[in-house]
């Protein structure tokens, strides 16, 4: 049976990519300003965390390590503020290199694969 699913509709989406929702046990760590953060979603072009630091300026510098099977990598990165929603902070990735949006669109797939597996594995 092939899995169901569903990518929203652009209108949705503050970002021009598909957001992947991350669990508390995802092989991703972000910091913001030195600071980290809890990811709530991330995909190819941005972020949105949580973070208990006050955040007053529109850019940060921004890191973020992640797993792919067994080979880690670090990007770091600037980030640009968009909006505050509720806790949750929205951001884009500025200044990302082609390698770099490769490999966390490489992140993506490989953990929405995970995921998958995981919820076959439960039935």
């Amino acid at each position: 049976m092939k899995p169901k699913i569903h990518i929203p509709d652009i209108a949705d989406s503050g970002r021009r990519a598909y957001r992947l929702q991350i669990d508390a046990d995802a092989p991703l760590r972000a910091q913001v300003n030195g600071e980290s953060v809890k990811v709530e979603n991330l995909s190819a072009t941005g972020i949105a965390f949580t973070t208990e630091s006050l955040l007053t300026l529109q850019y940060y510098p921004s890191r973020i390590k992640f797993r792919v099977g067994k080979q880690v990598h670090r990007i770091d990165c600037t980030l640009r503020l968009i909006r505050k929603s509720g806790v949750i902070w929205c951001a884009d990735f500025s200044g990302l290199s082609p390698r770099d949006q490769r490999l966390l669109s490489e992140f993506i797939t490989w953990y929405q694969a995970e995921q998958i597996r995981k919820q076959n594995k439960k039935v």
